[in-house]
């Protein structure tokens, strides 16, 4: 039982020293494409016009309601677009749903056909069973 355990301890140690690799690997990706990113930003404003003419530049002065009614739409505008992002995740389990169901749609179509053909048996067995009743009426 204790060599269980002991196999145990010695998995969970082993998987979080690899969690903190693995962490410590992020972590270094994640300060280099900072740094690129920074660097990046930093030639692109050299490279930008350092002033621009008057006209160019537009300065608007929005009232507080204006300014809480652009804020309350661009909000929906971020809700929408997750509800979007849900319903495409979503469209996959609407495929299989659709597949599902044409295959059930197959399923009885083919139990239909079967019943259809026993029916059809069962109708000759009859026909056939009158047929020889009729023979042996007929005979003495």
């Amino acid at each position: 039982m204790s060599d269980a355990v002991d196999e145990l301890l010695a998995g969970l140690v082993a998987n979080r020293q690899t969690m903190q690799r693995q962490a410590a690997t992020i972590d270094d990706i994640m300060e280099k494409s900072n740094n690129t990113l920074i660097h990046i930003e930093s030639q692109n404003k050299a490279l930008a016009p350092t002033t621009a003419a008057p006209a160019d530049q537009k300065v608007y002065n929005v009232k507080p309601d204006c300014k809480l009614a652009l804020f309350k739409i661009l909000e929906g505008f971020n809700q929408l677009k997750q509800q979007n992002s849900v319903e495409r995740e979503d469209k996959g389990s609407y495929l299989d749903g659709c597949l599902a169901f044409s295959q059930r749609v197959e399923h009885l179509g083919s139990t239909v056909r079967k019943l259809v053909a026993l029916c059809d048996t069962v109708h000759q067995m009859k026909a056939h069973q009158e047929e020889l009743e009729a023979e042996d009426q007929d005979s003495p």
